[in-house]
């Protein structure tokens, strides 16, 4: 199954079932060239509801009109909704749990968590409504990493447990490490290393070039 259309990314991830969560979590500019990514390539195949969890940006339709051009995908296949508070995001899945045979994109859906551990309770309302919503969608999140450590995604033991498979991404120098941390079908610790070929475009500067150049890979 093609998910972000980036083959070693894919491929770690494959096989996948019709109705998965997949999660990527780690490195924030890897996480954000992925996320617009598959807005355009899933909207290929399926409508898209797009969840933000950000008061201001987290999406840019430049971009994902630049990766339109470069793919092919359907611009009005995508929905997108922006979550202002905790309160939103668990009233926009549950406006999803109506939706089926479509793709749910969720960008950080645990960003307004309180810092005070003693109510990461909170979290699990999330974490269950993802459950419901996978139950007939593929749902793709994108994820910090926990603010309670460093080696895993933020959502709590619920969350873990819910999300089928987990994918790490970290940078190394130019070069994307990704690490499968979580997949029913196969072992955990599998990884694969790539590059994503940086295109200047016009006269931009090489040290402002920004996701707007990422637009394909080697």
């Amino acid at each position: 199954m093609i998910i972000t259309g980036v083959r070693p990314v894919d491929e770690l991830l494959n096989p996948v079932g019709r109705y998965w969560s997949i999660e990527f979590y780690g490195d924030p500019f890897v996480l954000n060239y992925l996320f617009h990514r598959s807005l355009a390539v899933q909207s290929k195949y399926n409508d898209v509801y797009v969840v933000v969890s950000l008061e201001f940006g987290g999406i840019r339709t430049d971009l994902v009109e630049s990766f339109c051009r470069i793919l092919g995908c359907r611009l009005t296949a995508i929905r997108v909704s922006r979550a202002f508070k905790l309160g939103d995001v668990i009233k926009l899945l549950k406006n999803l749990e109506d939706v089926n045979d479509s793709t749910i994109i969720l960008l950080y859906p645990y960003n307004y968590l309180r810092e005070d551990p003693s109510t990461y309770y909170e979290a699990t309302a999330i974490s269950g409504l993802i459950n419901k919503v996978s139950a007939h969608n593929i749902v793709l999140i994108f994820n910090t990493k926990t603010r309670f450590g460093e080696r895993m995604p933020e959502g709590g033991s619920m969350h873990h447990h819910v999300v089928k498979t987990i994918l790490r991404l970290d940078r190394l120098g130019k070069n994307v490490l990704a690490e499968l941390v979580k997949h029913p079908a196969k072992p955990s610790g599998l990884k694969k290393q790539f590059r994503l070929e940086l295109l200047k475009w016009g006269i931009t500067p090489a040290e402002t070039i920004s996701l707007l150049n990422w637009v394909r890979v080697v």
